[in-house]
């Protein structure tokens, strides 16, 4: 594997701890704030540290994001990888959430973060090696299972108010969970995990 594929794919080492990390220290700071009942998103409606704390959490953990996105695709040996898309997709709608505010259209990007539901099923069909394993399959299957879950607890409001900022987190972190698991595989295994030429 080379150099530069290391350093890209190490990126999906960052969005989860650095994210968790970021809207903490921003909480800490912010008065009347409650991590438990509002979404991380709340922070921005604050000035100063809680404002910048977020910011820099949702800007940091999208670029690591496209970071992943671009060795993953490299990885792939493919032309195409739309699992590596979606995840540069995702990771393009968390830097859209760092720098407009709650409410703006172009939070999230419109939603496109919503890429995020197949990005992890899409990159497992396109490897080569990581779908042999069964426990591989396992961490994919309930990962996607769960962004599916979260999706539907908030389409049909059944997400609970008093804990709408402890789901959001839960299951975030459950999302950014496979490209840490996948980083930590590939950059310990001897061998690369998507290997294969390019495919026209």
């Amino acid at each position: 594997m080379s150099r530069t594929r290391q350093v890209l794919l190490a990126a999906g080492l960052v969005p989860l701890p650095w994210f968790l990390f970021w809207t903490i220290i921003g909480a800490l700071f912010a008065p009347g704030y409650n991590s438990i009942s509002q979404h991380a998103s709340k922070l921005l409606q604050f000035s100063g540290v809680p404002n910048a704390c977020v910011r820099i959490a949702a800007i940091g953990a999208g670029v690591a994001f496209i970071g992943f996105a671009a060795g993953l695709w490299l990885a792939t040996g493919r032309l195409f990888a739309l699992g590596a898309i979606c995840w540069l997709v995702f990771g393009l709608s968390m830097v859209t959430n760092g720098i407009w505010p709650l409410g703006h259209p172009m939070h999230g990007f419109y939603s496109i973060g919503i890429t995020n539901l197949i990005a992890p099923a899409m990159s497992h069909i396109e490897s080569k090696t990581w779908p042999n394993y069964r426990r591989a399959y396992v961490i994919t299957a309930l990962i996607s299972f769960a962004g599916i879950v979260y999706l539907w607890l908030n389409l049909v409001g059944a997400d609970p108010d008093g804990f709408r900022g402890l789901t959001q987190r839960v299951f975030s972190s459950i999302n950014s969970l496979w490209p840490f698991l996948v980083t930590l595989f590939l950059l310990r295994s001897s061998t690369t995990q998507f290997q294969g030429q390019p495919t026209r």
